[in-house]
């Protein structure tokens, strides 16, 4: 009961929900929570069923395991390590986490694994 009346509370001050009885404000916020989980289910569905040379998920599967985000197997297919890896890098590195190995989060990768290289390089 406290985490609903937590997350209606947020969710009123976000402005996400209009004021209304503590009933129907629970209420809500299950339904908001259900359809972000929804979203966040499909998103994922979509990022697991995308078609990505192999090649180029082996580069990013070895790449963020470089980075410390992979401790799967490199394989080269897109499974839910490998999307959920993914999700954490663009996460942290200011990208849509979405889980989608575009030519823009590959480069992030890159650049990164790169900047990596070159700090522990400069340590000795």
């Amino acid at each position: 009961m406290r985490r609903f009346a937590l997350a209606c509370s947020t969710l009123l001050w976000l402005g996400l929900l209009p004021a209304c009885s503590s009933r129907g404000l629970e209420e809500r916020a299950r339904e908001a929570a259900d359809r972000i989980r929804e979203q966040a289910g499909m998103v994922q569905e979509l990022a697991l069923s995308q078609r990505v040379p192999e090649e180029k998920v082996r580069e990013a599967q070895r790449l963020l395991a470089e980075l410390g985000e992979y401790m799967g197997e490199i394989h080269g297919r897109v499974d839910m390590v490998t999307v959920n890896a993914i999700e954490a890098f663009q996460a942290s590195h200011g990208l849509e986490p979405d889980g989608m190995l575009t030519d823009e989060t590959l480069e992030r990768l890159r650049a990164a694994a790169e900047e990596r290289r070159r700090e522990r390089a400069a340590k000795g």
